[in-house]
């Protein structure tokens, strides 16, 4: 039997795909918990940004405010939706490496298992082999 596992390669390859799928998965992550502590710190900043109006046009300026802040937060709000959808590709994509990579593993686990078995055959036969010479030898 043969040291080498012939998938050796293909595995590497699986396993570097799985790799890089986790990074993936972890800048996702960053990336949309980045965005969740802008999102609440903008919600807290359009907060407290109360105003008693005291004019007409202090009014509008107001009104004007609130309208884009609403349309800011929709933004924001949109874009961690994004987000969230980036991450969960990216966790499918993580899933999926790692379903290509488990029956390359347990086929090289098997192989070693196998491997290993071979040599302790071997080295047994070659022990029986001398305990017999050794016998013929002092009979």
């Amino acid at each position: 039997m043969t040291k080498a596992f012939r998938l050796a390669g293909l595995l590497r390859l699986r396993k570097l795909q799985e790799d890089q799928a986790a990074a993936a998965l972890g800048q996702a992550n960053a990336r949309r918990t980045a965005h969740g502590r802008r999102l609440a710190a903008t919600r807290g900043a359009l907060a407290d940004s109360g105003s008693d109006p005291a004019s007409a046009s202090a009014l509008a300026a107001a009104a004007a405010s609130r309208a884009a802040s609403r349309s800011l937060l929709l933004d924001l709000q949109a874009l961690a939706a994004t987000l969230e959808s980036d991450a969960d590709s990216a966790q499918a994509a993580l899933l999926e490496a790692k379903t290509a990579a488990s029956p390359l593993e347990k086929l090289a686990e098997r192989h070693q298992d196998e491997y290993a078995t071979a040599e302790l055959h071997a080295e047994q036969g070659f022990l029986d082999e001398l305990a017999l010479s050794r016998r013929e030898a002092g009979e």
